[in-house]
């Protein structure tokens, strides 16, 4: 389930300061319950030092003395030799260690301060330890004070700062979802945080490239529409003059012309519709043999090589195993010989060569046709390009296919004059997969 990143940085945050108040709330409880405990034994020390023996209660007054009437403090002081009087405020030994002690009286604990004088009389300076720890306790929870009120200011504005700091990125939203369907443009980052920024620029690359998508499609479709309208015109052309034969002779003369131009817009349609399922499709990629697609490709194609009498065939081969998807490939190959063959004149020969070069895959189609000079060999991959005096067997399309398929796959496509010769070698080159 899909949560606020808002609400869960808020929410986190917010746990964050009251856990880390918390924290420190008990350790600062704790540290100022600990001095204050401190602060009142140096009082009772302080007291016992500053006391005089003259300042003593004598043996037939009270022996124990309250030095403030503050019922909060109730510090009493008492000449140790005189504890045995019934008026002594507490019933303690007539001589004690120096130093601090904590004892139980009557069922109070008290917490003392010894002396000794130099005449030798003892002194104890008491007080209450319950006494003693509520006033620690209070001195302690007034330091928690400052904590109980930031806690709560602090997750207020733990949650503003936290809306602020998203703020950009709400506008951003704003900003792609008014970008136009046809000509999207890349978003801004001058706004946005740090941590965003790679995300955005990701987002503008996709973008970039589904601009260049449409406009590719949207160039596509405008020119499949002009190379179907010229064959569709022919054809009507074509009926027309058929209708006005005379006689059957020639009737069947202006059938041939009717039957080839056919037979070309169905390879046209044919290519069209191979080239959008291959820019559509995903593909199912699977282990393939190079060897027994290209064994495919000179079955299927045979009958048209042995119509021109070509000599097609395969030379150099051997076991190449690549990533990829059986039919993608099955019609890379097959458009490359096709263009091939289309192009070769009759009695040429077109051989195809798989190999391997290095940890890659090599297939290379080389036919002994009229050759592709050099500056037309990168536009010959645009759809619908044909190159100026060629023959008008071609849609130019089976190259772009081609390219099409090799991008998707990850390959790469080459053409290059042969050496010494006529005529073009394809080169199709992807990495081969370890067995």
């Amino acid at each position: 389930m899909n949560t606020s990143l808002q609400k869960r940085l808020s929410i986190w945050l917010s746990l964050a300061i009251v856990a880390i108040g918390l924290v420190a709330g008990g350790l600062s409880f704790w540290l100022a319950y600990n001095e204050a405990q401190e602060f009142q034994d140096d009082s009772l020390r302080q007291i016992a030092l500053l006391m005089g023996s003259d300042h003593l209660p004598s043996d037939g007054q009270r022996s124990a003395a309250a030095i403030d009437n503050d019922p909060d403090a109730r510090i009493f002081v008492q000449r140790l030799a005189s504890s045995q009087v019934t008026t002594a405020r507490l019933a303690l030994p007539a001589r004690m260690e120096v130093g601090f002690h904590t004892l139980d009286i009557d069922g109070t604990q008290w917490r003392l301060y010894v002396r000794t004088f130099q005449s030798g009389e003892q002194v104890a300076v008491s007080q209450e330890i319950e006494v003693r720890g509520d006033a620690a306790r209070n001195s302690a929870l007034r330091t928690l004070l400052p904590l109980i009120v930031l806690i709560p200011l602090l997750a207020f504005f733990s949650r503003r700062l936290v809306r602020a700091s998203l703020a950009p990125v709400r506008a951003l939203s704003h900003v792609a979802d008014k970008q136009s369907e046809d000509r999207p443009s890349a978003l801004s980052t001058a706004q946005v945080p740090d941590e965003i920024i790679p995300f955005v620029e990701s987002i503008n690359r996709l973008l970039e490239r589904i601009s260049r998508l449409v406009e590719q499609q949207r160039r596509f479709i405008a020119d499949a529409a002009h190379e179907l309208r010229t064959p569709l015109t022919a054809l009507s052309l074509q009926v027309q003059n058929l209708e006005r034969a005379d006689t059957l002779a020639a009737c069947k003369e202006r059938l041939l012309p009717l039957k080839t131009g056919l037979e070309r817009s169905r390879h046209l349609l044919d290519q069209l519709l191979n080239l959008a399922r291959q820019q559509a499709s995903t593909g199912n990629r699977q282990q393939v043999d190079l060897v027994e697609v290209a064994r495919d490709v000179i079955e299927d194609l045979f009958p048209f090589a042995e119509l021109k009498h070509i000599d097609l065939g395969i030379g150099q081969q051997e076991k190449i195993w690549i990533n990829a998807d059986t039919s993608a490939i099955y019609m890379l190959i097959r458009n490359a010989v096709d263009n091939a063959l289309r192009y070769t004149p009759e009695g040429g020969e077109v051989t195809i060569h798989v190999r391997r070069d290095a940890d890659i895959g090599l297939v290379e189609v080389i036919d002994s046709g009229p050759g592709i000079p050099e500056g037309e060999r990168e536009r010959v991959f645009d759809t619908f390009y044909r190159m100026p005096g060629s023959a008008d067997g071609g849609s130019g399309l089976g190259l772009a296919i081609a390219r099409s398929i090799a991008d998707r796959l990850g390959g790469n496509i080459t053409l290059e004059g042969r050496k010494g010769r006529n005529g073009t070698v394809f080169a199709y080159r992807q990495r081969l997969i370890a067995l």
